[in-house]
Formats: C-alpha cells, structure tokens, sequence
C-alpha cells in the first residue's frame, strides 16, 4: 500500500515517542492499528463489492446471450411446426406429396404391410401364478391348528416357560 523502509519508520517511531511520550504511545499505536485495519476491511469490502458487480454483469449478459438463443429455438420450432400442419391440411385435402395429382396412388414403399388385415388381440399368458391371499393363509392356518389340536395363543391359564427345577435355584438361608 505504502512504500516505507524500515529508516523511514524507525524515525516516524522515535518522532512518536518524542512527541506523545512513553504513556500514550501505547494507546496511540492500537487506535492507529485499528483505523488500518477498518480501513483495510474497507478497502477489501470495496473491491468485493466491484468484482461482485462485474459477475452480475457477466451474469446479465450470458443470461441475455441465453434468452436470444431459446428465442431463436423457439422461432425455428414454430417454423417446424407450422411446416407440420401445412402438410397435415395437405393430407387432410387428399393432395399427395412430391407434386403427385389427388387421384394418384402412393408408391409401394408407402404401403403398409398387410394394411388389408383385420387386427387381432392376442392374450399374453401371465409369466407367474398368482399366490394365496392373506384371508386363505389365515384359514388354512386355523385349519391346521384345529387338526394338529394345537392350543391357541389366548388360553392365557399356561405358563408361558417351564418352572424351575428346585434343585438349580439357589438356596438363601437366614
């Protein structure tokens, strides 16, 4: 920023002393460092500022650049598409293309292939057989519980384990 030497600032050092003395020099120095550095993050705040405007602008113009672009897809879409409908009203009035007369026929290369058959559905079997529903899970459960004579899970009176055996439980004595 500024081109001082170390003479130079050795001397403003010792100009500073002189003149403000031992006591406020301290305080002094730090109020210059903190200018410096506000000014400093001004400086930098400043530029930041600029190159963030020049990249709006850069912005502004490729997104110019862009809209030209779409517009001119845009026109040579409609130009298409208008293309399109002229030669569907042409096919709709029964004029043929490449300047054939109205009661001509189309070349073979036009025909479709077996355009005098009747269309025909055809079923496509199902590559997989369908499983049982939930509903018959369930009955054919209940009907194997029936048959097994498995007891159902709400009788509640049993006991869910066994009891212990007396002789694996400790004995506490008093």
């Amino acid at each position: 920023m500024f081109d001082f030497s170390f003479g130079e600032l050795a001397l403003i050092g010792t100009v500073a002393l002189v003149v403000l003395g031992p006591e406020r020099l301290p305080k002094v120095a730090r109020t210059v460092g903190e200018w410096v550095g506000k000014a400093q993050r001004y400086v930098s705040q400043v530029k930041s500022d600029i190159n963030r405007e020049m990249e709006l602008a850069e912005l502004k113009k490729l997104q110019e650049q862009a809209r030209q672009a779409a517009q001119s897809v845009q026109s040579s879409l409609n130009e298409v598409s208008s293309g399109i409908a002229s030669i569907e009203t042409e096919i709709g009035k029964g004029t043929a293309p490449d300047g054939a007369k109205a009661g001509e026929t189309t070349p073979a290369d036009y025909a479709w292939e077996g355009a005098g058959e009747t269309w025909q559905s055809s079923v496509v079997p199902r590559r997989y057989k369908p499983g049982p529903s939930v509903d018959e899970l369930a009955e054919e459960l209940a009907r194997l519980k029936r048959q097994m004579a498995m007891p159902s899970a709400h009788a509640g009176a049993q006991r869910k384990y066994a009891p212990r055996a007396r002789i694996n439980r400790p004995r506490i004595r008093r």
